[in-house]
């Protein structure tokens, strides 16, 4: 008994899957309560976000022609790291917006020690 041939799965449609999977857990080590690690874990999130963006669509359009496998992994991760790019925006709009909260809050806690 002679095995059908398939037709492979598209390398770019696995990359962008890869990529995904990065920006999701760089995305949590910036959302993670380390000192600073926002300011390198959101900017590098977004880029691997764009990446992996950028690779599944262009998986789509090269399955589109070529017939190859791997539509949903490219769906999924356009899917994924469209949702994690949103929340990051609102993670930096809430940050921003409430800087100047925690800027007087530490400010009065500084003064309370210093002056007691």
């Amino acid at each position: 008994m002679e095995s059908k041939p398939t037709t492979p799965f598209n390398r770019q449609a696995i990359f962008s899957v890869v990529l995904a999977v990065l920006t999701l857990i760089s995305f949590c080590v910036g959302v993670a309560p380390i000192p600073l690690s926002s300011l390198v874990c959101y900017p590098s999130a977004v880029l691997l976000g764009l990446a992996s963006l950028w690779m599944g669509a262009a998986a789509l359009r090269e399955m589109r022609q070529t017939g190859e496998r791997g539509r949903r992994l490219a769906l999924v991760s356009l899917w994924s790291v469209g949702f994690i790019i949103l929340a990051i925006l609102c993670f930096t709009t809430i940050m921003i917006l409430l800087f100047p909260y925690v800027v007087d809050t530490l400010r009065a806690w500084w003064n309370q020690i210093h002056y007691s």
